[in-house]
């Protein structure tokens, strides 16, 4: 049976092998071979799902993104690879770097659907005119100025205003999610990544309003 120290992140520190019956009964540390070092060749262009090993979905469980990205990160830890050579100590440091992103990105259900958007062609860090975020509607930038016009009244009006206007633009942003996530899914991305933009301005606002009132 393996013995394994784990670290407080998760990830395995140390490994001292197998430890096989002798015939005298006693008990043998079994160093690990070359291959138990063995790192695929890292490649840039795998996509975060498939880094994971999970499906390319909206919906995904928390717990299986968790679990997925620790097997994964106790595999190429570079402290797993520390006495290999300095191709594959580099390998595993890409490797962790890149499990890292995936985690981070994954876990978080908007940017999870965000990246997907991006892996159905429109990046909305970009601001390329075929391929980059859509421009906001002239009605959502109205929008947005009306509603900082009325932040400034609620916090006139005191906390309890402000909590309302806080938890009413919050279900529009909730909403606009909701809205991009069933456009993805009936393959109309243009129109999911239109949603995501207001989205990004409705969280925008949020913060905006929290910073004011120290939600």
């Amino acid at each position: 049976m393996a013995r394994r120290w784990i670290s407080r992140r998760g990830c395995v520190a140390m490994d001292f092998g197998s430890i096989i019956p002798t015939s005298n009964s006693r008990a043998v540390a079994v160093t690990p071979s070359a291959s138990d070092f063995a790192l695929p060749q890292f490649d840039p262009n795998v996509d975060h799902f498939a880094r994971l090993g999970l499906p390319r979905r909206i919906a995904l469980a928390r717990d299986d993104i968790e679990t997925a990205y620790l097997e994964r990160s106790r595999r190429v830890h570079p402290d797993r690879h520390a006495s290999a050579d300095a191709v594959v100590q580099r390998a595993a440091l890409e490797h962790t770097a890149a499990l890292n992103e995936a985690y981070a990105i994954l876990r978080d259900r908007v940017r999870r659907l965000e990246y997907l958007v991006a892996l159905a062609g429109i990046d909305l860090d970009s601001n390329d005119p075929n391929e980059g975020a859509p421009a906001p509607a002239q009605a959502l930038l109205i929008e947005m100025i009306e509603t900082r016009e009325e932040l400034a009244e609620r916090i006139a009006q005191g906390p309890t205003a402000v909590d309302e206007m806080h938890d009413a633009v919050s279900d529009r942003a909730d909403d606009r999610y909701e809205q991009a996530a069933v456009a993805l899914e009936a393959g109309d991305v243009r129109r999911a990544a239109e949603r995501l933009v207001e989205h990004r301005y409705l969280r925008r606002l949020l913060a905006e309003i929290e910073a004011a009132t120290n939600h």
